[in-house]
């Protein structure tokens, strides 16, 4: 796959799936930046990409090789059903769409993040990342 430039295209949102699988367009997106050529700007693979493949037991390394020599998404999404292990996208997926903001402090989130106080519709971290980047906080 081709690099990309996080500083002119945001990563596909947090809640978008491949191939049942949460999270990983955003992944294969944050990877292709940290290609050669690519930006990842204020992004990072750390965080819930590497907590995704900790899950299916897939390392960074060989994730990011499988992106690198991908055609596509679909190819993608192939090496991870092919090497995930047993249950880990499930445990993913189950992790992924339940954990809240800040492990469930919202006082925290807030002292964080003032404007989270005028949001109480954001409760999971997944719909927290997208709000952020669609408002570019």
């Amino acid at each position: 796959m081709e690099p990309l430039d996080l500083r002119t295209n945001l990563p596909r949102r947090a809640r978008a799936e491949l191939d049942g699988i949460t999270f990983l367009p955003r992944s294969i997106d944050k990877v292709r930046a940290s290609l050669p050529g690519g930006n990842v700007h204020d992004f990072k693979v750390e965080g819930f990409t590497t907590k995704m493949l900790d899950e299916m037991g897939i390392s960074v390394a060989d994730f990011t090789e499988a992106v690198r020599g991908a055609t596509s998404d679909a190819d993608v999404a192939a090496y991870v059903r092919a090497h995930a292990k047993p249950g880990g996208i499930e445990a993913w997926n189950g992790f992924v769409t339940r954990r809240e903001i800040y492990n469930g402090d919202r006082a925290e989130a807030i002292a964080d993040n003032p404007w989270l106080a005028d949001h109480p519709e954001l409760v999971y971290s997944i719909d927290f990342l997208d709000y952020v980047d669609e408002h570019g906080i």
